[in-house]
């Protein structure tokens, strides 16, 4: 086992074999060398049907093509190691980043200053310090992988943050989320396992996982969990490599790209069933633990304890889209005692300590989806889209039969003015056309429902659905009132446009309710309530210092507010940190809750 600072790279990724001489500063402007972007749209229909087709294809190629089996022949069996004589050591941790410019760059700005004051509400400033390396926890790029949305959304930004190249630079490693593996981790690996510059961070990996050793008797681990699925044996060979220079009563920080713990407790009693094999099978047998799990995944900020100090902290607030925080259970177990795993660890109950944002502020965040036909106007025009289709098949369908163009548009004019509401719903399902129409919408609204039962997620797709249908009838009968005088030709001309523009707001309202509601009753869909408000605010990151004495302190840094509109620094000269300056405020953290001590070993265990 080797001792490596800059891990060896990848022969097969035109890596160098010796390290890159870092550009000298100011050498490029950093606000021109990427492009801006807005926050992903994800109820978007053109993103909605990309990323279906991507989710379909990645499991495909993550079952057949799975990379990380190809970088068990990198030969990189070192670790890198920060370890300090003194024994104090800073680190910094963000998640799901890579995503608008706004929320982005704010959380960037933050990360590239060598200090920072924060304090939590009504307490203590504390003084926390830049780490000597940054980790990303998992989708650094949204909405999915490729190149060029790396370089937008996550390097160019980073780098118009902290230009400066220094001589002692700090370290970044990241482990993969599930956007990065939609194109089988391809982008991921040219960006984070080439030795290549984030901005003012190297890289200093050479495959999707890796390990650090810290100081006083601390590792940090980061594993690639794939699709949350299992952990190829390369891998585990890695890590079990790895294990061999750990000692009876060090301490792992592991870092994942999915709250299995949480998971595990909502609907997937197996989530944690491949992290509790890894930890019992690879780092147990050392007389090791994990002290401290860190993961993003869910936008947000959760940290659940155990009585011994443990701590598992989600931590995914880089970037990407806020997720609602009202829902988290008080308690978790893991392993769940009703996992059927053949082997498990005996189960450890974490409570709930704290949250960000506060579940009565992301209860309240909630009712932003209101806004949704306004916000995402090409979603409402789909749904008024297939709200026009469907008034041309009811009338085709009730129209009375006639010869010619001209006098089918006066049928159908003539049939949708004189139908009433039973006729109209009769009408749906009298002709093939309306009926393949209907079951597209009735099947999209299932489909739509994200619900751990399938029996209640079945009925309320259908209710969700019917409601669809039941609105068109409403939305027909409005139009057809209104244009009620005039010549069928006319009057057809008229309800067509008038069903797609007012029945694609009210549908896109529809589903904002029908969102509002079901979160509210049972829980479900709350990831589809916050992805289409794309709330840029609520930002979180932590600064974790490790003390000579064997103490882990987490500090969760918080931003209630992310500027919108950004804009060249005045006097800005090459060299310098933060590129553009907000023009609409200021990026102000403070700390989400009081620092958090984790020392090395349990309390009564011998250290």
């Amino acid at each position: 086992m080797t001792t490596t600072a800059d891990p060896p790279q990848p022969d097969d990724a035109g890596a160098p074999e010796t390290d890159p001489p870092a550009p000298p500063a100011g050498a490029e402007d950093p606000a021109t060398s990427f492009t801006r972007q807005r926050a992903t749209r994800w109820l978007e229909p053109h993103l909605l049907l990309r990323m279906s087709l991507r989710a379909v294809v990645s499991a495909i190629l993550g079952e057949y093509n799975d990379k990380r089996e190809l970088m068990g022949e990198i030969e990189a069996d070192g670790f890198l190691d920060l370890s300090t004589p003194d024994g104090d050591l800073w680190i910094d941790y963000v998640a799901d980043l890579g995503d608008g410019f706004a929320a982005t760059y704010a959380v960037a700005t933050l990360l590239s200053r060598p200090e920072l004051e924060v304090a939590p509400q009504g307490g203590t400033t504390h003084s926390t310090r830049q780490g000597r390396l940054l980790v990303l926890g998992g989708d650094e790029c949204y909405p999915a992988a490729h190149v060029d949305e790396y370089e937008n959304r996550l390097v160019g930004p980073y780098r118009a943050a902290l230009p400066r190249k220094d001589p002692d630079a700090p370290c970044l490693q990241a482990v993969p989320g599930n956007h990065d593996w939609y194109d089988g981790l391809t982008a991921f690996m040219r960006t984070f396992c080439q030795g290549r510059w984030i901005g003012g961070w190297r890289s200093r990996q050479a495959r999707s996982y890796f390990a650090t050793k810290l100081s006083a008797g601390w590792w940090l681990w980061g594993v690639d969990i794939q699709f949350d699925t299992y952990l190829d044996e390369a891998q585990l060979s890695y890590f079990r490599r790895i294990a061999e220079e750990l000692r009876p009563g060090d301490a792992v920080l592991l870092c994942t790209g999915k709250p299995s713990w949480v998971a595990a407790t909502d609907d997937d009693v197996e989530a944690y069933a491949t992290l509790d094999f890894f930890e019992r099978e690879v780092i147990h047998p050392r007389h090791a633990r994990v002290r401290l799990a860190l993961t993003g995944d869910r936008h947000h900020y959760s940290r659940y304890g155990a009585s011994d100090g443990a701590q598992k902290i989600t931590a995914g607030g880089g970037g990407a889209f806020l997720s609602a925080t009202h829902h988290l259970p008080e308690t978790i177990h893991v392993p769940p005692p009703r996992s059927r795993a053949r082997s498990k660890s005996r189960s450890t109950t974490y409570q709930r300590c704290d949250v960000y944002p506060e579940a009565g502020d992301s209860r309240r965040l909630s009712r932003g989806i209101l806004r949704l036909p306004f916000a995402t106007p090409t979603f409402a025009a789909l749904l008024g889209g297939v709200y026009a289709l469907l008034t041309l098949a009811v009338g085709a369908a009730l129209r009375d039969p006639a010869h010619g163009l001209v006098e089918d548009v006066h049928a159908m004019a003539a049939a949708l003015r004189g139908a009433d509401v039973g006729r109209l719903a009769g009408g749906l399902a009298d002709s093939v056309a309306a009926f393949l129409l209907c079951a597209v919408v009735i099947g999209g609204a299932v489909a739509f429902t994200r619900d751990a039962s399938r029996r209640r997620g079945r009925i309320t797709g259908l209710v969700h659905g019917l409601l669809h249908l039941t609105l068109l009838i409403v939305v027909i009968r409005g139009a057809t009132w209104l244009t009620a005088g005039m010549p069928g030709t006319w009057s057809l001309a008229l309800v067509v446009p008038l069903v797609f523009a007012v029945g694609g707001i009210l549908a896109a309202e529809l589903v904002a309710l029908y969102l509002l509601v079901v979160d509210r009753l049972f829980g479900i869909n709350s990831n589809e309530l916050f992805a289409g408000q794309a709330i840029p605010d609520r930002r979180n990151f932590l600064r974790l210092r490790l003390q000579p004495d064997g103490t882990l302190t987490v500090y969760p840094i918080g931003v209630r507010r992310v500027p919108r509109d950004w804009d060249l620094r005045p006097g800005w000269v090459p060299g310098d940190r933060e590129r553009f300056a907000p023009v609409d405020g200021i990026v102000a953290p403070f700390l989400i809750e009081e620092p958090i001590p984790i020392p090395r070993t349990a309390p009564g265990t011998a250290a």
